[in-house]
């Protein structure tokens, strides 16, 4: 099921919490209304019974005499009373009836023909039902002893009702769907830097790390566009690792496999013994450097991808150097070169990844062992220098002429006049680490008066 969009949420939402506001709002005014509409028109009607009763008060008492005696009821005094506004008879809405105390009727209008005599007890607001219409009446005794009941048909008062629920609801119902509209209207209104972000991230090219602007957008979407900048650069990053990891691999591979072939390929065609075993032997090299090249390789891949980028922790130096040799110590003795270890403190400590520090130190001295060739000489320093640990593997190899020095820090580049089968890949994850530490490196002349001396300063810890 396709989810609904963020603009028709946001809509339907909004006009939601209007219609739960305005609708029981619009309730209770009504009701409140018609409350104080009943009060006012009960309060008329009261000032109307009053009025009446002061006007028969005021009659002359020769017709409140008449009445108030046995006489037949042709000779009492009857009168009408009509109402009119704006040329409209409103006979049926509002009758009054006067009695006198001995419940003879003394005036009435004539739409309240045929009711019983009030008594005393009957004085205040009642309700009755009349040729089946319902009426409010109220009665009250005046000075001269006259009891009035005045009254209103309640049709007049649901005619005002009505005018009440029109006057509340119609507006109620026009407004809501043009309010819909305008809220709609908003929505998109607000939502468009979102709409404007999606164009910019549709016409991105691919490969392209190209920030998505941040300027003139509103606070809730710099955020989310910082993150996303993140990401996307993440992403690159990532994506560039890959096709360079991918354009190593093809590099790197050709040449030991094109060169295992060959020499598997002579095994099969010799008929000598020992040609043979020296093809096989030669195989079985490049086997050796192909398996070397891979660790290589996948170890600056991994550097790279921020594999070695587990949590810092605290790391002694020393240890992992002595660890280091005690891994190369096979080669160190087949090769008969001379390695010493020097340290001025028991522990130096830093701040770091192991994996990565591991990595270094292995490809430093793999470097030097390499380079110094046979009986050689290799000397580690690490010392701490005020708040810097300082890392020197100094061999007497050929050495790295000066100008050259800067270049062998790129993938697959060594000193053209090196004879040995480096790769190419030993000082990148060198200078990867450096980078990761934040530290510095420098190679220079070895103290040996031939060779070459690389030097790393990193930030040491207590």
């Amino acid at each position: 099921m396709k989810a609904a969009s963020l603009r028709t949420r946001l809509t339907w939402l909004i006009i939601a919490a209007q219609v739960g506001v305005l609708v029981p709002l619009s309730v209770v005014t009504y009701i409140h209304q018609h409350q104080q509409m009943t009060e006012l028109l009960d309060g008329r009607l009261a000032q109307a019974g009053r009025t009446m009763g002061a006007l028969l008060e005021d009659a002359p008492k020769t017709s409140i005499v008449a009445a108030q005696t046995n006489l037949p009821s042709s000779e009492q005094l009857h009168h009408t009373l009509v109402v009119s506004v704006k040329d409209k008879n409103y006979e049926p809405d509002v009758g009054f009836e006067a009695y006198s105390r001995q419940g003879q009727l003394v005036a009435a209008t004539a739409n309240l023909p045929d009711l019983p005599a009030p008594s005393s007890a009957d004085r205040g607001f009642h309700n009755l039902i009349l040729q089946g219409h319902k009426w409010r009446t109220f009665t009250l005794q005046n000075r001269a002893g006259l009891l009035i009941r005045i009254g209103e048909r309640s049709d007049n008062r649901r005619n005002i009702v009505h005018g009440l629920v029109v006057e509340h609801m119609v507006p109620l119902f026009i407004g809501l769907p043009l309010l819909a509209l305008l809220v709609s209207f908003a929505v998109k209104r607000g939502l468009r830097p979102l709409d404007l972000l999606t164009q910019q991230l549709a016409l991105r090219l691919p490969g392209s790390r190209q920030p998505v602007a941040v300027e003139h957008t509103p606070r809730e979407i710099t955020p989310l566009i910082v993150s996303l900048n993140q990401q996307i650069e993440q992403l690159e990053d990532t994506i560039e690792r890959e096709h360079r990891f991918a354009s190593d691999v093809a590099h790197e591979l050709r040449t030991p496999l094109a060169a295992t072939m060959i020499h598997l390929e002579s095994a099969q065609i010799a008929e000598n013994p020992r040609e043979i075993e020296f093809t096989l032997q030669s195989a079985q090299n490049s086997l050796a450097r192909l398996a070397r090249r891979i660790e290589q390789i996948l170890a600056l891949a991994r550097l790279e991808a921020g594999a070695a980028s587990q949590q810092r922790q605290r790391l002694d130096l020393i240890v992992i150097a002595t660890e280091t040799i005690e891994e190369l110590a096979p080669i160190i003795v087949e090769k008969g070169i001379a390695l010493s270890l020097n340290h001025t403190d028991d522990a130096i400590w830093v701040d770091g990844h192991e994996v990565a520090l591991t990595a270094m130190l292995r490809n430093l001295i793999e470097n030097a062992l390499r380079y110094s060739g046979e009986n050689g000489r290799v000397e580690i320093s690490i010392d701490r220098v005020e708040t810097q640990a300082v890392i020197d593997v100094c061999d007497d190899g050929p050495g790295i002429p000066a100008d050259r020095r800067d270049m062998v820090f790129e993938r697959f580049r060594r000193a053209v006049e090196s004879e040995t089968r480096g790769y190419g890949l030993g000082l990148s994850i060198v200078q990867r680490t450096v980078q990761m530490h934040r530290a510095t490196i420098a190679l220079d002349d070895s103290p040996f008066g031939r060779g070459l001396r690389v030097r790393i300063c990193m930030h040491a810890i207590s």
